[in-house]
């Protein structure tokens, strides 16, 4: 060790269940491992074991654990839970960092930004230290092109521990998981090339006429799995063996208002000709083609998003306001979801204010926090409406048991990362996840999409069987897309 500091007391508060037991026993003594859990098992609980356990074992001298900015208090809060040590927190502030870095202590704790936008002071903490390092929702660094991925890449050769987490390690795609166990290690199961990866991991529009291609790629989810298994742990709800009340699933279809109806007919005459040509998509993937259509996404969720002018009414609002009566005659909380700021602040209008609180990636993360505090504390306040990008991830919400999703992107994590905000450990009451969609509109392929993506991903996961998944999956989005589209 080269600095002088006291021993840790290293206290735990509470037992874990047998599940995280299990992992952790696994995990301890490995260089590096993956942490699959489904989100609302606890995840956390076992990292914080792993950091006891190093440093009592004299594994390491010190942890850094990185997640999301909006998750810093809740780690903060997780760890005074369970536990007697405090971590250090590197904020923004490079010199103040820089001061904590080094300066005696034993868990630090900062966001994944800090991490790439000081990368030389982070790589400097850990030649100078024997340090583990743990990523929190390390779907963050699932793009292997980005600035944050080659930041993480960098410094992980010189982490004597290594361990990501994420409930969603295949968020969209199965190549998702590529830059995640590269981070791990450094492409001896996966290949170090992402572009070879991908080819052979891409749900492509190809898919829908291509039989043998659907065999290769169900095979290829299968080999994914076993590749993987022996650097991660992966548990269910189910496998669990956590009792929690039921989840059920409800769609409401409702039909495009008569003016939203021309409003949406008009762009869709207009982005018909850039998307389909000759009857066949242009582009081949479709979350580039999605981006293009988002203004239908807008639309189909809330006209005013892209008309203020607008005179009509939006047609899931009225279908909205009867789950919430729903929801409120039984005294329950309710999140709704939507993927756009602007429609936040109009949703909180639609409810006069009145009992809700909206939070968005506009509002400062302490002022955040406090409106989920008063979200979950004050009984007069049962409706939060908020953005996956603030919300999907790290936060228990068990006060709420309605999950209302206004409008959806392509997202499979923001859909399965926020319903589960509410699906979790400590549940008491049956769930509701409703789904609002628009018919006959781009909903029903987001929709799709979204189902053909879970699908793949609970495969390569280990979720489900072999025959449950060819009893399930459907590749036919590609051509719901064209008949979306035609005018």
């Amino acid at each position: 060790m080269k600095f002088l500091r006291k021993s840790p007391i290293l206290n735990l508060k509470k037992n874990a269940y047998p599940f995280q037991q299990e992992a952790f026993d696994q995990i301890k003594n490995n260089e590096y491992f993956a942490i699959f859990h489904e989100q609302g098992l606890g995840k956390t609980k076992i990292a914080i074991d792993l950091t006891y356990f190093w440093l009592g074992d004299e594994q390491v001298d010190s942890v850094l654990i990185v997640t999301k900015k909006s998750l810093i208090k809740n780690w903060q809060d997780e760890f005074i839970i369970h536990g007697n040590l405090q971590p250090i927190v590197l904020g923004s502030d490079k010199a103040e960092s820089l001061e904590k870095m080094f300066a005696p202590g034993f868990i630090y704790l900062t966001n994944f930004e800090s991490v790439r936008n000081n990368l030389e002071a982070f790589k400097s903490f850990f030649n100078f230290r024997n340090a583990g390092i743990i990523l929190d929702e390390s779907t963050q660094i699932k793009n292997p092109k980005s600035q944050t991925a080659k930041a993480f890449h960098a410094i992980a050769p010189d982490a004597k521990k290594r361990i990501i987490m994420t409930g969603t390690p295949i968020s969209n795609r199965p190549y998702d998981v590529w830059s995640q166990i590269y981070f791990l290690d450094f492409g001896q199961r996966l290949g170090k090339n992402f572009g070879d990866f991908k080819d052979e991991y891409d749900l492509d529009n190809n898919l829908s006429k291509s039989y043998s291609g659907q065999i290769i790629f169900k095979n290829a989810l299968n080999a994914l799995r076993e590749i993987i298994s022996d650097c991660s742990v992966r548990e269910t709800k189910k496998t669990a063996g956590i009792e929690l009340p039921g989840k059920k699933f409800v769609v409401e279809y409702v039909d495009l208002e008569k003016k939203q109806q021309v409003l949406y007919s008009k762009l869709q005459k207009e982005l018909y000709a850039s998307v389909i040509k000759e009857g066949k998509l242009v582009e081949e993937d479709v979350e580039v083609i999605l981006k293009r259509l988002l203004r239908l996404v807008q639309i189909a969720s809330n006209p005013y998003l892209v008309d203020e002018s607008y005179a009509g009414k939006a047609c899931k609002l009225e279908p909205l306001k009867k789950i919430v009566d729903k929801a409120r005659s039984e005294e329950s909380k309710i999140i709704i979801w939507t993927n756009f700021i602007d429609n936040v602040e109009w949703l909180c209008k639609q409810f006069d204010l009145k009992g809700c609180v909206g939070i968005h990636g506009g509002i400062d993360v302490k002022h955040r926090d406090k409106l989920i505090s008063n979200f979950r504390t004050n009984n007069s306040i049962d409706i939060l409406i908020t953005t996956p990008g603030v919300a999907r991830e790290g936060l228990t919400l068990v006060e709420a048991n309605y999950s209302i999703f206004f409008d959806r992107n392509f997202s499979l994590e923001n859909y399965l990362q926020a319903q589960d905000r509410i699906y979790r450990i400590s549940q008491k009451k049956e769930c509701y996840i409703y789904k609002i969609i628009a018919k006959n509109s781009i909903d029903e392929w987001v929709d799709a999409l979204l189902a053909a993506k879970e699908i793949a991903a609970r495969y390569a996961q280990g979720d489900i069987t072999k025959d449950e998944y060819e009893k399930e999956m459907s590749f036919d989005f590609a051509e719901l897309l064209a008949e979306v589209l035609s005018t």
